[in-house]
């Protein structure tokens, strides 16, 4: 029993670890991008407010991911280690290649593949509202980006002085990233310990907090390729735009959260980026577009067929 404890604990930091890796450019890939925080500045907030929203609000979505999927009694440690691996393989490759997939996609990929193995029955009802939420949240992120870009944009043309633009820009994008991150917490924490909460491993405060450590290290140590391509490949930002990118997309990922659905933090920034580069005039590019939406296509399916495999390859080798 102690090994499966450790696996357990392991596999947990492994999948936090790569939603701070993966996920973080979601919270502050704008703002580096923009030239308006370093790496570590960025880094360093997105640690304080994903503890924050873990602590305070992750609980919804934990239970969401741990009992809402499949049935808790269905969810055992083991299996539940299985769904974890699974889509912590998928998103340590798609962060290798710079790609920001959804951690969301994968862990529900994962669960749904553990629940086909053991024949449980899967509640697709709330499987279908999640997958509406995957759709909607990078839609009504980049409706709200737009929106947002066009008042600040509108504010800051009537302020003359440039030490205040430069100082309003500066703490809009630790405004907006901040919130992002206070979110992020809330609702990408549950990614990996919704399920061993589910299991009766961890307590949702308990879980929230380990989370958020462990996710706050991933973001420190392997986050930067990510923020790249958020802040840099899609289209070009300025302060404003990255403002209205963030923003935008945490009123998106905060509406979720009310709801206890686990949406694609990445989906919903790249819908702000999206929606902001096309309010400028600047463009977007397409061809990075269709490989993030690739990415999004691959994320429930390539964590469906993991999740099988290492079940089978489990059951071979008498783990289970």
């Amino acid at each position: 029993m102690e090994a499966i404890v450790i696996a357990a604990i392991a596999i947990t930091f492994y999948i936090a670890w790569n939603i701070g890796a993966n996920d973080s450019a979601n919270a502050m890939g704008t703002a580096v991008g923009a030239g308006l925080l370093s790496f570590h500045q960025a880094t360093l907030t997105i640690a304080i407010f994903v503890m924050l929203g873990a602590y305070l609000k992750g609980y919804k979505v934990m239970k969401t991911i741990g009992k809402g999927i499949v049935p808790p009694e269905c969810l055992t440690l083991k299996i539940a280690i299985i769904a974890l691996l699974a889509a912590g393989i998928w998103v340590t490759i798609a962060t290798i290649k710079g790609l920001p997939v959804s951690t969301t996609q994968a862990i529900v990929g994962g669960v749904v593949g553990v629940g086909i193995a053991v024949n449980a029955p899967i509640k697709w009802e709330t499987l279908l509202k999640i997958a509406g939420a995957w759709v909607f949240s990078p839609i009504l992120a980049g409706l709200f980006a737009l929106i947002l870009f066009r008042f600040y944009g509108r504010i800051i043309n009537s302020i003359k002085s440039l030490g205040r633009i430069e100082f309003l820009y500066k703490w809009l994008a630790v405004l907006g990233g901040s919130y992002m991150a206070f979110n992020f917490g809330a609702n990408e924490v549950a990614n990996a310990t919704g399920l061993l909460v589910g299991a009766g491993f961890f307590s949702p405060k308990t879980a929230g907090m380990f989370g958020a450590l462990s996710l706050a290290l991933g973001s420190l140590t392997f986050s930067y390729a990510v923020m790249y391509t958020v802040g840099k490949k899609i289209t070009s930002l300025g302060p404003i735009s990255a403002f209205s990118a963030q923003f935008g997309s945490a009123i998106a990922v905060s509406l979720a959260n009310m709801f206890g659905l686990p949406v694609s933090s990445s989906q919903a920034i790249v819908g702000g980026v999206v929606g902001v580069g096309l309010a400028a005039g600047r463009g977007v590019e397409k061809k990075v577009i269709w490989e993030i939406a690739f990415g999004w296509i691959a994320t429930p399916t390539v964590s469906i067929a993991l999740a099988l495999g290492i079940f089978k390859l489990f059951q071979f080798s008498g783990l289970i």
